[in-house]
């Protein structure tokens, strides 16, 4: 923060000293609260080295049960206000109280966490201040030559370090990963208790303008449970493949007794909330054990896993990045190993470890997987509206509202975005749950389809709606099965059980005669031909997550 202008004596603001350290303190959960007592032990190194006192900032409502417990530790002083406007987070008014604090007090360093909170509100405050700031620092330290701040980042997964320094403007201002650490130098003079003294700073309201108001809160019941203290954590990418297969990381989190984390590409795809994500600018975990499922180990994700005890990976491809930070690596589908582990698990906990059936198969385990219709309807009856209200400010009849409730019907794009308006929700959930019941319903419809063609017999009945379906396959003498390439998610078995055939998978061309068979996957473009001047029957199977 710059000092132009006439400056103002410490003399002429009581309470508040010039200078110091400041760690600003995150209250929301006890874990947050634990998480802003590391902080302090840092900071208290980088204040003994500069001969400065620690301060700690806390800002809230009916603060006292938090000035005990932050009383005795390595803080010098407790710098509060107490207001209820205060007493729930809102960006724009703490980043005008934390304003008028550094105004008063002209702090040297300032500290964050690098969580949620700190992200949001410390680049706030450093533009209000004019100054700059260091984001995700996983190191600190004190210049010997110049008294700087040494704020030390990675990058591409901790393989390069860059050391930042701010020489003008102050505060030096910092974000701090949850494993961060002291320069060496730093070490010893860190963490020391002492008794801290609390001033009361007056809240400025009259210089602090609101323009969001607050109209109510609902405690998410997981909030009290962080991936940061979990001593197990079962994380989810791109190749858990959808979002009914993730939700079954929940079934293995709560038999394990853990929690649930995921990559970005899973974040982005609505499989779950943002606040879940695992990686640079997500979370850092440091479990017991970390499970990884149809993750590649990106250096974004890795940098965030590093202090994880063990760490299990699955992942199909042998050389995915993953298995570098594994104790143990598996190569396979998810789509097979995680239904059996399950399975497996539950069976360990009741013959080995005593567990009863409805503690293991207990009623809605993990997260509820929940149709497109389930969901649409207990958003209908939390806003306490009936069918054919929704119908009538929907302006569609009351039996379509019936239909997609029910799951007959999947509603339109434009309709989707009605029902998200209407029930003041994010649509883009819906969106990608009604594409995927589009797919279901052109599978179905592509199964009775290929049924009806004298080359196609069924080996599974009425599999329309099953994931595992048989066929037995004709092709004509010197014919293609069908012009076009075939392509689509799963894996696909063929056996050859009269004649020949020619399957061209990729760029591989496989010439089979009876008796032989090939597995691949699905996903690659491949084509079926009969070479020879006779009839080829195959037995086809299909796995279609």
């Amino acid at each position: 923060m710059g000092r132009p202008g006439k400056k103002t004596r410490a003399a002429d603001r009581p309470g508040i000293e010039d200078g110091g350290v400041w760690v600003f303190g995150d209250l929301r959960t006890e874990a947050l609260k634990k998480a802003t007592g590391s902080l302090l032990d840092i900071a208290s190194g980088l204040a003994a080295k500069r001969s400065l006192p620690l301060s700690l900032v806390l800002l809230g409502r009916n603060l006292d049960p938090h000035l005990e417990f932050f009383r005795q530790g390595p803080a010098d002083r407790i710098l509060f206000m107490d207001h209820p406007r205060l007493e729930n987070y809102r960006q724009e008014t703490y980043t005008g109280a934390l304003a008028h604090l550094c105004g008063e007090g002209r702090p040297e360093i300032f500290l964050f966490l690098s969580n949620d909170c700190g992200r949001e509100l410390a680049p706030r405050l450093a533009a209000r201040l004019n100054t700059g700031l260091c984001a995700d620092c996983i190191r600190l330290g004190i210049d010997p030559e110049n008294d700087l701040l040494v704020q030390t980042v990675s990058a591409f997964g901790d393989q390069i370090y860059g050391k930042i320094l701010t020489p003008e403007r102050r505060p030096q201002m910092a974000t701090v990963r949850p494993d961060a650490t002291l320069d060496n130098s730093d070490d010893l003079q860190a963490g020391q208790k002492k008794t801290a003294e609390l001033r009361k700073v007056p809240f400025p309201g009259a210089s602090i303008k609101e323009r969001v108001k607050r109209l109510g809160a609902e405690k998410d019941p997981d909030m009290d449970r962080t991936l940061e203290d979990a001593r197990v954590v079962v994380c989810g990418g791109r190749g858990v493949g959808s979002e009914a297969r993730f939700q079954t990381l929940w079934d293995l989190a709560r038999l394990l007794e853990g929690e649930v984390g995921a990559t970005r590409p899973a974040v982005h795809a609505h499989w779950i909330e943002e606040d879940r994500m695992v990686g640079q600018t997500g979370r850092t975990v440091t479990p017991e054990v970390l499970l990884t499922f149809g993750i590649s180990g990106a250096t974004q994700f890795t940098a965030a896993i590093q202090q994880s005890r063990y760490v299990v990976g699955v992942n199909r491809d042998p050389k995915a990045s993953i298995f570098a930070y594994s104790d143990l690596g598996i190569v396979g589908d998810v789509k097979q190993i995680l239904p059996e582990l399950i399975r497996k698990l539950r069976t360990l906990l009741i013959e080995q470890y005593g567990k009863s059936p409805e503690e293991v198969y207990p009623e809605g385990l993990g997260k509820p997987i929940l149709g497109l219709g389930k969901r649409l309807k207990d958003l209908r009856e939390h806003q306490g509206l009936e069918i054919s209200d929704t119908a009538r400010a929907l302006e569609v009849p009351t039996r379509d509202v019936e239909d997609i409730e029910e799951n007959r019907a999947t509603p339109s794009v434009s309709l989707l975005l009605r029902f998200a308006q209407l029930y003041r929700v994010d649509p883009a959930p819906f969106l990608t749950m009604a594409d995927g019941s589009r797919a279901d319903r052109r599978r179905v419809e592509g199964f009775k389809k290929r049924t009806e063609n004298y080359s196609y017999r069924t080996l599974t009945p009425g599999a329309e709606q099953k994931h595992l379906r048989a066929f037995r396959i004709t092709i004509d003498p010197r014919r293609d099965h069908k012009m076009i390439e075939y392509k689509h998610e799963g894996e696909e078995f063929v056996y050859v059980l009269r004649g020949e055939v020619e399957i061209k998978v990729g760029e591989d061309l496989h010439a089979m005669k009876r008796g032989e068979s090939l597995h691949f996957e699905a996903s690659i473009p491949h084509h079926l031909r009969n070479p020879s001047a006779q009839k080829t029957e195959l037995i086809v199977v299909l796995y279609t997550p």
